[in-house]
């Protein structure tokens, strides 16, 4: 794939009010990445997520691979990162980079992580989020089908990576981020932006009725009938579950539920839709995200989604479904300066 065809695929062009959501691929130097503009706006801050373009690495790795833990040469990966980081501005080799494992642990990045997993030997197990407020420590998330979202919060000035398939999303990892910045960091929930990286879209990612279980359970956004809605297919028997933000006053609040209360329903998000020709569901990893991080205060206008999906645009970026999992790994990172 050529720069301007990924160009035409991921630049966007909202016009005054809507300016600070658009999302562009840079191309000022060798690697290209992409980013947001209202993050590219925020002083002291890099950030960017990969695509497959502008590496060394070959094959089913072809030819930006960010994962140091596949089959691919590791001097290959390595020049890989080295690369990005001259591009993005980073060392890389001060990159944290655990192991992530789909679970909902965060690690407090300190000095002393920096190059964990790069230029030193892996310490950090079972990481699939990480915050810190050290200057120049690049924080990494991976995905091939998988949620990134990068969080910064350029008051407090405080990142974070979070890694968020559909366990560690129904799990809250996003969520419990957001939380460990404002208990932990002093962030006010207000001030905190996220960007919702390249991942599988809601028209590609089927799953079964035990997923759908899961998220039904998620402690985080309420799906009590009362929250709940539901809205025709046009010629077709299949609905969208809608999901409002929040949870409404009411007299049968639901108990387990962890998040913002209101007076009235909130807004609307489509969590997933029915294939009932099929017995199985599109979900809509996107907006559950979305959903969860509104419910933990974010604002609306502070979430930025890229809305580019791994699996439909797999020449551009690596996609675990499409490949079967013969595929590298793309990346997110963000740094404060």
């Amino acid at each position: 794939m050529t720069i301007e065809e990924a160009r035409n695929i991921i630049n966007t062009d909202y016009s005054e009010v809507n300016a600070a959501n658009n999302i562009f691929l840079n191309t000022e130097r060798d690697v290209p990445f992409i980013q947001s503009e209202a993050m590219n706006s925020m002083r002291g801050i890099v950030h960017g997520f990969t695509t497959r373009l502008g590496g060394v690495s070959e094959g089913i790795y072809e030819s930006l691979n960010m994962g140091l833990h596949l089959d691919d040469d590791k001097s290959k990966v390595l020049e890989n990162y080295r690369r990005l980081g001259e591009s993005m501005g980073f060392d890389y080799t001060r990159i944290s980079a655990p192991n992530q494992v789909h679970k909902t642990n965060i690690l407090d990045v300190k000095e002393e992580d920096a190059g964990d997993g790069i230029s030193r030997e892996l310490t950090h197990f079972e990481i699939d989020a990480q915050i810190t407020n050290v200057p120049n420590i690049p924080l990494i998330c991976y995905a091939a089908d998988c949620v990134p979202i990068l969080l910064a919060d350029p008051i407090s000035r405080v990142v974070a990576s979070v890694h968020a398939g559909w366990r560690g999303t129904v799990q809250g990892i996003a969520a419990k981020t957001i939380y460990k910045m404002i208990n932990d960091y002093g962030c006010l929930p207000e001030n905190i932006h996220a960007f919702i990286g390249p991942s599988i879209g809601p028209d590609n990612y089927e799953v079964d009725q035990t997923v759908i279980d899961e998220i039904i359970k998620c402690p985080y956004i309420d799906t009590s009938q009362e929250n709940l809605s539901y809205t025709d297919i046009n010629n077709s028997s299949d609905v969208y579950v809608i999901c409002h933000s929040g949870s409404y006053l009411r007299d049968n609040m639901p108990e387990d539920y962890i998040g913002i209360t209101q007076t009235n329903k909130g807004a609307s998000f489509s969590i997933f839709r029915t294939v009932r020709f099929r017995n199985r569901y599109m979900l809509n990893l996107w907006s559950l995200n979305e959903l969860i991080m509104i419910n933990s205060g974010l604002k609306f206008g502070n979430i930025y989604n890229s809305r580019l999906c791994t699996m439909k645009n797999h020449d551009l970026f690596f996609s675990h479904r499409y490949t079967k999992g013969r595929r590298g790994l793309n990346a997110g990172v963000i740094m404060l300066k």
